[in-house]
C-alpha cells in the first residue's frame, strides 16, 4: 500500500506572488501520473466509406514506467475487436506519448495502463469515444432552432457540444466572435442543450440524430451553425469579406458573421472530427424578400465556393427544399428553383435534400416548425423528412471529410511569467513540413493570444507581454488548411514570477525500502546541470544525486532517483536547476509525510515564522473554509495557495499581524473545529 503524498514548491509563493483572497470552499488537487488530454470524452470521429476512422491518442506520464498499454475496448453492443498498442521506449522517457489508432464504427472505452517495476499499475481512462456520423447545420433560424418548441431529448447515441459562441447586444445585434474557437465538451444532448456554435435548442436535429442511429447502428454528433434572421444576400457578403446588413435590425452583424461562425467551426471543429456533410435547411427570408432564381443561386454558390476555398476543404453540402413561411403557404418557386439548380450542378459536390414545404403548413404564426402539444408534431415530421433523404444509397455517395493527420502537443513548464519564451515539442502523424500555429488558451479554454509559429519541432514560444495571471494551455494548430492538434496540460502565469518552472511536475513515492523520486522536465536548451536535494526541516538542503540532462534541447525527459535513507517522518525534496549561464533555479519541492507526519488541517508550523503556515488537508476531494480571529474576536483575511505546496496548503494574513495568540477556525464535510496559532 502506497503511503500518501504530496508535492510542494522550494519557496511559498507568497514571497513572489499577489493572491487573491479565497473565501470560499477550497479542494485539493494532486496531480495525475498518467493522463489522456486527446480525445475526450463522447467525442465522435466520423467514419470513412467503409465505416473506419483513426483515433489520435495524446497523453502524459509523469513517472518511469515498464510499459504503457493502450487498450481500445468496444462496448453498446460494439460488434468489433479490442484493439491494443504499446507506447515506444521513447515515449516512455519523454513522458510524451501519442499513438493514431484504426478503430470500426461504435462506441469504445480507452484506457491506458501503466506498469511500473513493482508490478503495480496506473491507469487513465476516457470512457466513451465513437466512430460514426457527424454533420455540421447551417442556414437560418428554422435550422438554428428555438427554445420551448417542443424539441426533444435524445439517447447517448446522438451528441453535441453545449454552449454557444454568440450573445445579443443591446442593439439586438447577435455577436460571435472571428478567433480560433474554444475548447469542446461534448455529451448526450438533451431537448434544452445548445448544439455549438450558435443552436439553441436540439430542435429537430436531435430526433434526426436518434433515427440515423438506430439505422446505421453508429454513434452520431451534431454541430450548428445556422444564424437567425440571415437571407442569402448575407452569407454572399460576408462570405466576400463585408460584415453583412441585418435589415430588420438596420445595423451589420460584426465580424462577418454568419460566415465566420460556418467556416471557423469546420476549421477548429470538423477539420478534427470530420465531417459526413454539411446539412443546408435555408430560404423561408429570401421569398418573403422576393429574391430571384439567379439572385439565390449566385449568393449560395458563392458562399459554398467561398467557404470551400478558405477552409481548404471540399465538403459536401445537402441542400434542403426551403421557402414557405408564415407569410407564405405556399412553395416559392424562384428559391425552390435555385435550390434545385445548386444540387445538381454536376461535380460540385452538393446533394439534394428533402422538401420542408410540405411541413407543418401553414406555419404558426412564430414562422418555426413545433412539436405541438397534442397536436401536429412539426420537428418530429422535419426530423423523418430529412431521414428519408438521408438513405444508405446517399450515404454511399457522399464521401466524408476526414482528419487529414494528427498532431500531439508535448510538455509545457510548470510555471511562467508574462513575455517568457520556451520551447515546445510536438508530434505529428500523418504529414510533413506543416505550418504550426500556437494558440495560448484560457482556464475555461477560450482562445487568448497566438504565442508563436514555426514549421519545426520544438516551436519557440513566446507569451504576451500583457498576459493576465492565470491558468493556460496551448493548442497548436495546423495551417494552410486549419487542423487542430492536441492541447497541453495547464500551466500557471503571473506578472510576479522572474523564472520559468521548467520541471513540469515533481513526485516521492516511499516503499518499503525506498523513496523514488522523480520529476519531468520540459524541453530546455540551457539546462546543464540537475541536483536532487533533500531536507527534513523545510529549510536546509543537502545534495544528494547530480544529473545530466538528456535530450533536452528538443524534448522533455523523465529522471528519476531512489532515496534509500528513509527514516524521517517528513522529508521534502526539490530540484536545483543549474544553467549554461551560471543562473540556479529550483523546482517544486514534493514532500513525504510518514509516520508521526503532521495531522490533517492542524497548523504547522505552529509557533509560526514569517507570517506563513501550513495545512495538511485530509482526502484529495476534502472542501473546507477557514476563518482566523485575534483574542478581540476580530476577523483577519488569509490568502490560501496550492500552487507552491501541491496536496498541501499554504496560508498567509492578508496583512502583517504582531505577534501574539489567534484562533484558527476551519470548517470542513465533517464539521468544525478551532486551534490556537501562535505568531512569533
Amino acid at each position: 500500500m502506497r503511503k500518501w503524498i504530496v508535492n510542494n514548491n522550494k519557496h511559498s509563493l507568497f514571497n513572489r506572488v499577489g493572491y487573491i483572497l479565497i473565501l470560499l470552499l477550497w479542494t485539493t488537487v494532486l496531480h495525475a501520473q498518467l493522463t489522456i488530454t486527446s480525445p475526450v470524452n463522447n467525442q465522435i470521429i466520423q467514419r470513412d466509406t467503409a465505416g473506419i476512422a483513426h483515433i489520435a491518442i495524446t497523453g502524459y506520464a509523469t513517472i518511469p514506467y515498464s510499459k504503457i498499454e493502450v487498450h481500445l475496448t468496444p462496448f453498446e453492443k460494439n460488434p468489433y475487436p479490442a484493439k491494443k498498442w504499446l507506447f515506444t521506449q521513447d515515449q516512455l522517457s519523454q513522458g510524451f506519448l501519442s499513438a493514431y489508432l484504426q478503430a470500426e464504427t461504435g462506441w469504445y472505452q480507452l484506457k491506458l495502463l501503466g506498469h511500473r517495476n513493482d508490478n503495480t499499475v496506473d491507469s487513465a481512462t476516457i470512457s466513451r469515444i465513437g466512430v460514426g456520423e457527424v454533420f455540421l447545420i447551417a442556414g437560418n433560424s428554422n435550422a438554428m432552432g428555438l427554445p420551448n418548441l417542443g424539441a426533444k431529448s435524445t439517447s447517448e447515441q446522438v451528441i453535441s457540444f453545449n454552449t454557444t459562441n454568440k450573445t445579443l447586444n443591446p442593439e439586438n445585434i447577435t455577436v460571435a466572435p472571428n478567433e480560433p474557437m474554444q475548447i469542446p465538451a461534448f455529451e448526450p444532448i438533451n431537448s434544452k442543450n445548445h448544439i455549438f456554435p450558435s443552436g439553441e435548442t436540439s430542435w429537430y436535429w436531435g430526433e434526426l440524430g436518434e433515427m440515423l442511429s438506430r439505422k446505421w447502428k453508429t454513434p452520431v454528433l451534431f454541430l450548428n451553425a445556422a444564424w437567425a434572421a440571415a437571407n442569402s444576400e448575407n452569407y454572399r457578403d460576408a462570405a466576400s469579406g463585408k460584415d453583412a446588413y441585418n435589415l430588420y435590425v438596420g445595423k451589420n452583424w460584426p465580424n462577418r458573421q454568419p460566415y465566420t461562425n460556418l467556416v471557423n467551426t469546420i476549421r477548429y471543429f470538423n477539420s478534427w472530427l470530420g465531417m459526413r456533410a454539411v446539412l443546408w435547411s435555408h430560404g423561408e427570408n429570401d421569398a418573403q424578400l422576393n429574391f430571384t432564381e439567379d439572385a439565390y443561386f449566385s449568393n449560395i454558390k458563392t458562399l459554398l465556393d467561398n467557404s470551400r476555398k478558405d477552409t481548404g476543404h471540399n465538403i459536401p453540402w445537402i441542400i434542403a427544399k426551403n421557402s414557405v413561411s408564415t407569410s407564405l403557404d405556399k412553395p416559392y418557386l424562384p428559391v425552390i428553383n435555385a435550390q434545385n439548380r445548386l444540387a445538381s450542378l454536376k461535380n460540385f459536390n452538393t446533394f439534394s435534400g428533402p422538401d420542408l414545404d410540405t411541413i407543418q403548413v401553414p406555419r404558426l404564426a412564430h414562422g418555426h416548425f413545433e412539436n405541438v402539444s397534442g397536436g401536429l408534431q412539426g420537428l418530429t415530421l422535419a426530423a423523418t423528412a430529412w431521414n428519408r433523404i438521408l438513405s444508405d444509397s446517399v450515404l454511399r455517395a457522399v464521401i466524408p471529410l476526414q482528419p487529414a493527420y494528427a498532431m500531439h502537443t508535448g510538455v509545457v513548464p510548470y510555471n511562467a511569467f508574462p513575455g517568457a519564451d520556451f520551447t515546445l515539442p510536438y508530434q505529428i502523424t500523418g504529414k510533413e513540413n506543416i505550418t504550426i500555429q500556437a494558440e495560448l488558451l484560457n482556464d475555461e479554454g477560450k482562445f487568448v493570444a497566438i504565442a508563436g509559429t514555426g514549421n519545426d519541432s520544438p516551436l519557440h514560444i513566446k507569451l504576451p507581454s500583457n498576459l493576465k495571471n492565470g491558468i493556460y494551455k496551448i493548442r497548436l494548430t495546423g495551417l494552410n488548411p486549419v487542423l487542430p492538434g492536441s492541447i497541453s496540460t495547464s500551466f500557471y502565469v503571473h506578472k510576479a514570477l522572474h523564472k520559468i518552472e521548467f520541471v513540469n511536475t515533481i513526485s516521492a513515492e516511499p516503499t518499503e525500502k525506498e523513496i523514488q523520486i522523480s520529476w519531468l522536465m520540459a524541453a530546455n536548451p540551457e539546462l546543464k546541470t540537475m541536483v536532487v536535494q533533500k531536507t527534513t526541516d523545510n529549510r536546509n538542503y543537502s545534495d544528494l544525486e547530480s544529473f545530466d540532462p538528456v535530450d533536452n534541447e528538443t524534448n522533455s525527459h523523465i529522471y528519476t532517483y531512489s532515496d534509500l535513507n528513509t527514516g524521517e517522518s517528513s522529508i521534502f525534496y526539490r530540484i536545483k536547476l543549474e544553467y549554461k549561464n551560471g543562473e540556479t533555479t529550483y523546482s517544486t519541492i514534493v514532500a513525504v509525510f510518514q509516520e508521526g507526519g503532521p495531522p490533517d488541517f492542524i497548523v504547522f508550523p505552529n509557533p509560526v515564522n514569517g507570517q506563513q503556515f501550513y495545512l495538511r488537508p485530509g482526502k484529495p476531494t476534502t472542501s473546507f473554509h477557514c476563518s482566523l480571529f485575534d483574542t478581540r474576536g476580530k476577523a483577519h483575511a488569509l490568502f490560501f495557495t496550492q500552487r507552491d505546496v501541491i496536496g498541501l496548503i499554504v496560508a498567509r494574513p492578508f496583512y502583517h499581524l504582531p505577534a501574539g495568540n489567534y484562533i484558527l477556525k476551519i470548517t470542513t464535510d465533517s464539521g468544525s473545529s478551532t486551534q490556537t496559532v501562535i505568531f512569533n
